[in-house]
């Protein structure tokens, strides 16, 4: 561990985002996004194709603009990765893969009734279950999906396919851009493979492979033809044909995809990262990939993703971590943030980032930074990280902190003595599609809750754990020295959830730990194990080891036992503090304690107790500074309070390091207070406030004619989108008519934005033609004198042509688009040629006032003028997506004394502090105390407060239902009509109240 890289990791320690490249590329602009990248603290990006994509993938020009990228990522010190796919899942190629064999595309097994059998189906058996006679088929993916750009997902099980998806892949990047590899691009990240894509069928269904029969016989000595009802129905000893079933699907995933590709990553020297499809549950990854934790050991840096604005995939991303530090793996990636809406705020992230590196995460993949977002591309599945946010300018606010965490724990070796089996082979062996009727009654209601009841409880008990996987188990488990082993990590206590079934080789090293260390430290929670390898077994399995019947009994029995372990009390509730998760590193320069609050709402006070005796520092994470904690030793322990903000954090370090200063700040940046500053109070009133940007009024409504036919007339424009406009065929001319409403003409001058204004054959405002400021076609770097926000949204000023009353901005053009669907897009034939159109809302932007009433009609209202600073959204700025500067002057005596600001009532993404002209810092989540000490002088004081918004009340969703408690936004999310309403939801943007505190 090297105590300066705290404080300046390196760049491969740094967030990459997903980078969507989802339009026609452009090399000057593709370089200076990732100068914005660079100079914002990112440490690289994954070259993802993504929704609207126009320059073909893997294409010429594709390629050169990869070789662009990694030529710049060697100029900023940033790492250029390649992503495998257009979209996702990995495997289809862009659909080449499928167009290549019938036995390449993905199969299914199917239970059918005999009207529901087609031409893509062949007849296996058929099965009478009382009910009727139902067939079960084997089903062959058809072409034609335009998911999959007119292919299907392939057979993953089939290592000629998986073949095939790699020589048009990787071998192609090889080819192209293989100079660069090991250096600039360090690696390929692989998304959501799997074995069924179940979510497409909406019949029963299961994985299959024109490769498993075969393998099944050699394997399990039957013939799974003669099986196959058992899949689906409960018949005599269906539990161990589900088993075999599952783990030969498995297996065959496992040695023909993942390792298969791991080897070529190898060989190739590069990374393998990314994650597979359909991690976050017992029945899920059954569904999908069989079990997701084997695949990890041929990983080199292994994976998951987290979407949505929420903690609830702790068994996600502790399956992952547990391998990765069992096999010692280097990092852990999170695709991260994806879902979480427009809205997220640096407090979000790190809230999100804190649990997940928490549990194991060192390797934060954001998603997503658009490299457009024009039509459907700013749908796609956001919140977009990128530079058309409002507080895209302090975005080293997160990277730097992330940076700092993911450095320090990627150091050492984690502190873990539990081991909790894992039970996917009992879900394997319960498991039919005709249980998603039920809900999963048995895979989840018996098995898959208390499974992941235990592991929540573990962790929030702080009795750290692993994951043991039987397959990895295999191969990697052996006990010595009393202990039992999964690759370097020994464990004193192993835990046997409830489960109904163990592998042969699980029991047979779980008898030789008995020997070792005692049965006493296997603990059996209820429902125990009965079976070996699905079958039911003879007598007892493990019958001297501890049995308890509920997790309460196992958390006693655990806590008894590790009684020595940290502790954390909340002061407030006096007990244990649940929701302060806590990582433990042993590094060769001593041990790191990482404390992370998991509540994003709610300060928490509490005493930590931690087994030491002394020499314990304070490592600040958002600047990277070195402190001796202040603590007291108690019985061989020291104990520290901290008073944790919302999702704050606190560093420990216990060991030889030296410290920065000797003198332990009150409270740190990351979200901790040890002590809270108390003294003089001022209020500071007075404040002025300046948008810093222009301001803005969607139109959201619009008339639509297609080839001359009056279509919609002055609807929500989410209806326009996947009803009419995508649908149209390309070449059809259209006209899009919007209604805005002037009380008061401001004088200042406005403009329109419009999505590719540059590619319509005309704009009206009011009858009078209005051109845009860019040529048509014309591409090149973002410039803020022509576009709005984005490089395809084009300003068309209006200045001279708008009147007081209703006003008419008409616009007409040829369709040309690629969108096919919510997520989709279509090859275009002639990028070169490819003038895209849209028909989106339209954004009035200049210096004046909109007033609305009842958040259901808004107009433009003479001048801007902005009276208060609590909310902007009553100010005359419902929509705006900027920067506002609140000024004030405080006059005293302030030389010599200690002086702290805290902001207090607010609504923002983040604030930057300005004393006398000169910065102080920006923060992006709780406290918001800036130390002001020695830039006040004595007598009048200038103080700035420069707060920043999100694109949320902007682009929304905002006119949906409920969107406030929308924890997952997707495409679908905008254009849910039953969910759409007239009133606009708005989120509050403002500072109410400031002062400073005097000692």
């Amino acid at each position: 561990m090297d105590i300066q890289k705290i404080k300046n990791p390196d760049a491969i320690y740094r967030p990459a985002p997903f980078w969507s490249w989802n339009d026609k590329l452009d090399k000057e602009e593709l370089k200076r996004q990732i100068d914005e990248m660079a100079d914002k603290g990112w440490g690289g990006y994954f070259m993802h194709s993504r929704v609207g994509l126009v320059t073909e993938y893997l294409g010429e020009d594709w390629m050169e603009c990869v070789k662009a990228c990694a030529e710049q990522a060697r100029k900023t010190g940033t790492f250029a990765w390649l992503y495998d796919e257009d979209l996702w899942p990995s495997g289809f190629a862009s659909g080449k893969v499928a167009a290549l064999d019938e036995s390449y595309r993905e199969k299914a097994l199917v239970l059918l009734d005999k009207d529901q059998i087609g031409e893509n189906d062949k007849v296996m058996c058929e099965v009478n279950n009382g009910d009727g006679v139902q067939y079960i088929c084997v089903r062959t993916a058809k072409l034609g999906n335009l998911r999959y750009n007119g292919g299907s997902y392939i057979d993953t099980m089939n290592p000629e396919a998986v073949d095939a998806f790699i020589n048009i892949t990787h071998e192609a990047y090889k080819k192209a851009v293989g100079e660069y590899f090991g250096k600039e691009i360090p690696g390929v990240f692989t998304d959501e493979p799997c074995v069924l894509m179940e979510g497409e069928y909406n019949v029963p269904a299961l994985p299959w492979s024109s490769c498993l029969s075969d393998y099944f016989y050699e394997k399990c000595g039957y013939k799974i033809e003669e099986k196959l009802p058992h899949l689906f129905f409960e018949l005599e000893g269906y539990q161990k044909v589900r088993f075999d079933f599952f783990d030969c699907v498995t297996d065959l995933f496992l040695q023909n995809f993942s390792k298969k590709y791991g080897d070529w990553c190898r060989e190739n020297n590069l990374i393998m990262t990314g994650h597979y499809m359909a991690e976050d549950g017992l029945t899920y990854q059954t569904q999908w990939v069989g079990a997701v934790m084997p695949h990890y050991e041929h990983m080199g840096w292994p994976g998951i993703d987290k979407l949505g604005r929420n903690l609830n995939q702790l068994v996600t991303v502790k399956q992952v971590s547990s391998v990765a530090d069992q096999l010692e793996k280097e990092r852990v990636l999170c695709e991260v943030f994806g879902c979480a809406g427009q809205h997220i705020s640096f407090m979000h992230r790190k809230w999100i980032g804190d649990w997940q590196a928490a549990l194991g995460v060192t390797f934060v993949n954001s998603h997503l930074s658009l490299y457009s977002m024009r039509g459907e591309r700013k749908r796609d599945y956001p919140c977009n990280l990128f530079y058309q946010q409002p507080w895209w300018d302090n975005e080293r606010i997160y990277s730097d902190y992330s940076a700092r965490l993911c450095y320090m724990l990627s150091q050492g070796k984690r502190e873990v003595d539990i081991l909790v089996l894992h039970p996917i082979g009992t879900v394997w062996s319960e498991y039919s599609p005709l249980h998603k009727k039920d809900g999963f009654r048995i895979e989840e209601g018996i098995y898959g809750s208390k499974f992941y009841d235990i592991s929540r409880r573990l962790v929030e008990n702080r009795l750290d754990f692993h994951y043991g996987d039987e397959i990895i188990m295999r191969g990697h488990a052996y006990v010595k020295d009393g202990k039992l082993y999964v690759g370097t990590h020994g464990y004193s206590t192993v835990v046997i959830p409830p489960c109904s079934t163990l592998r042969a080789t699980t029991v047979k090293l779980l008898e030789e730990f008995a020997r070792a260390a005692g049965a006493e430290n296997i603990i059996m929670s209820e429902i125990y194990p009965d079976h070996i390898d699905a079958v039911k077994a003879d007598g007892p399995i493990l019958k001297e080891a501890v049995r308890v019947r509920n997790t309460d009994q196992l958390i006693g029995l655990l806590d008894r036992k590790y009684a020595d372990r940290v502790k954390v009390i909340d002061k407030y509730m006096n007990h244990p503090a649940r929701q302060i998760f806590c990582h433990i590193r042993n590094t060769e320069k001593g041990k790191m304690y990482f404390f992370a609050n998991t509540n994003n709402k709610r300060n928490i006070k509490t005493e930590i107790s931690l087994p030491a005796k002394g020499n314990v520092k304070v490592i600040d994470l958002s600047d990277g500074r070195v402190y001796p904690a202040k603590g007291e030793v108690k019985e061989g322990r020291f104990i520290i309070n901290a008073d944790f903000m919302p999702a704050g954090s606190l560093m420990l370090f216990e060991g030889d390091i030296p410290a920065d200063s000797d003198i332990l700040p009150k409270a740190l940046l990351c979200g901790v207070m040890f002590e809270k500053p108390e003294g003089e109070v001022t209020l500071l009133e007075d404040w002025t406030a300046a948008p810093l940007e222009e301001n803005v009024l969607p139109i959201n409504d619009v008339t639509l004619y297609l080839d001359g036919k009056l279509i919609c007339e002055n609807v929500p424009v989410n209806r326009i989108w996947h009803e009419h406009f995508y649908p149209a065929a390309n070449g059809t001319p259209f006209k899009a008519v919007y209604e805005f409403n002037v009380a008061s003409l401001p004088s200042c001058e406005v403009a329109a934005a419009i999505e590719c204004a540059e590619n319509l054959d005309s704009i009206k405002i009011n009858g009078q033609e209005v051109k845009p400021l860019k040529q048509k076609g014309q591409l090149g770097a973002f410039d803020m004198t022509v576009s709005f926000k984005d490089i395809n949204f084009t300003k068309v000023p209006l200045t001279g042509f708008l009147k007081e009353g209703r006003n008419i901005l008409e616009i007409e053009g040829i369709k040309c688009n690629n969108i096919v669907g919510p997520g989709m897009h279509e090859k275009v034939k002639d990028p070169d040629r490819h003038y895209p159109t849209e028909v989106e809302a339209v954004y009035i932007i200049g210096n004046f006032r909109v007033t609305d009433i009842n958040r259901e009609v808004f107009f433009i209202d003479g001048d801007a003028k902005v009276t208060g600073h609590a909310d902007f959204t009553d100010e005359g700025y419902p929509f705006y997506a900027g920067k506002v500067r609140l000024s004030t002057t405080v006059d005293g005596k302030f030389e010599g004394r200690n002086v702290w600001l805290k902001l207090g009532d607010k609504n923002l993404a983040c604030a930057s502090v300005f004393v006398n002209g000169r910065r102080i810092a920006a923060q992006g989540f709780e406290p918001y105390l800036f130390d002001v000490s020695g830039c006040l002088v004595d007598g009048k004081n200038r103080i700035d407060v420069v707060i920043s918004t999100t694109l949320f009340n902007l682009m929304g969703p905002n006119r949906v239902a409920s969107i406030d408690r929308c924890e997952y936004v997707s495409p679908w999310t905008f254009s849910h009509d039953s969910d759409v309403t007239d009133k606009y939801y708005l989120r509050k943007f403002g500072l109410k109240n400031a002062a400073l505190i005097m000692v």
